[in-house]
């Protein structure tokens, strides 16, 4: 096994398509690489460097989690089902029938929150009853 990578050794182009231990790995291998050049050379090398940024930005953004989109996710292979609502008309309709349910409470439940009590009278008057 060899714990280390070399600036003359490849290096995936793209570190969002490996998986979390893979790029785990690999840091670890960078640092290790880092630990070498040190200690042999009394510098780092410009590539090992540039890795170790890479992986430092690439970890960063996994750590961070999922980002806050404001369009839906579009599924490439998604069938155009007609049928299914969109996203749109979901809440679209979610809040119409909140609006629709909080219009139909009485005066007494709007005013106060609460089921039966009277305007003007405190919750404790109310539990008296």
């Amino acid at each position: 096994m060899k714990s280390r990578i070399t600036p003359d050794e490849p290096f995936p182009e793209k570190l969002e398509r490996l998986r979390d231990e893979e790029v785990e790995v690999l840091n670890s291998k960078v640092h290790r690489e880092i630990d070498h050049e040190y200690a042999t050379d009394g510098q780092v090398d410009a590539e090992t460097a540039s890795r170790k940024d890479e992986l430092a930005d690439e970890l960063d953004e996994r750590d961070a989690g999922p980002r806050l989109s404001l369009v839906p996710a579009q599924d490439d292979g998604a069938d155009d089902d007609a049928s299914a609502p969109s996203s749109a008309s979901t809440v679209a309709s979610t809040v119409a029938s909140t609006v629709a349910s909080a219009g139909s409470r009485s005066d007494d439940e709007s005013s106060s929150g609460h089921a039966g009590s009277a305007r003007g009278r405190s919750w404790s008057d109310t539990e008296r009853r």
